[in-house]
């Protein structure tokens, strides 16, 4: 199996590309069962070869959610993840920052890298994530459960925060990326 390492660098790279270009990506393709639920994952299918069925079965549901209402879908599955950040960091299983990545992995969330640590500002990568991996651009972000874990475990570790994401497959880009601000 391919090293974390080695693996964690290439996907920096293509967030560097991304960073360094003014290029805007397309936009406006429809989200479809057949363009959003069969997404193969690379590293997590060689970790576990079920990750298909796994990560079909989430986007069913967040699917299903964002057809009905889409502010809908955003409030519950960011508080979802929200939730889930607070039990995780009051059971033990994230004591600190260094921890969240263990955490995204073990659970099969996705790759999470911390790419910039500032006084009051984070910057946080997921390679590979289970909402929105080869996802078509449709205009709008997709990870909200992860985005609601970032906040949740961020404000349970250090504080107040507001948590935006900035990059994702629905906005046309190759990683999900998101920007925490202390308050």
């Amino acid at each position: 199996m391919e090293d974390i390492g080695i693996l964690m660098e290439k996907w920096r790279e293509v967030y560097r590309e991304k960073v360094n270009s003014k290029k805007r990506n397309g936009e406006g393709v429809t989200l479809t069962p057949e363009n959003y639920f069969n997404v193969i994952r690379p590293f997590f299918m060689k970790v576990s070869p079920e990750d298909k069925e796994y990560v079909r079965t989430f986007r069913m549901v967040s699917y299903g959610m964002l057809e009905y209402s889409p502010s809908l879908r955003t409030l519950i599955l960011r508080g979802a993840g929200y939730n889930l950040a607070s039990r995780l960091v009051e059971s033990g299983e994230i004591r600190d920052i260094e921890d969240l990545p263990k955490v995204f992995l073990n659970q099969k969330i996705g790759i999470l890298d911390i790419v910039d640590e500032s006084f009051n500002v984070m910057k946080i990568n997921i390679y590979e994530c289970m909402s929105c991996y080869k996802a078509p651009p449709i205009g709008r972000t997709l990870c909200d459960f992860e985005a609601g874990l970032i906040q949740g475990a961020m404000e349970k570790l250090i504080g107040e925060n507001v948590t935006r994401e900035i990059y994702c497959w629905g906005l046309g880009n190759s990683f999900c990326g998101f920007e925490v601000i202390f308050e």
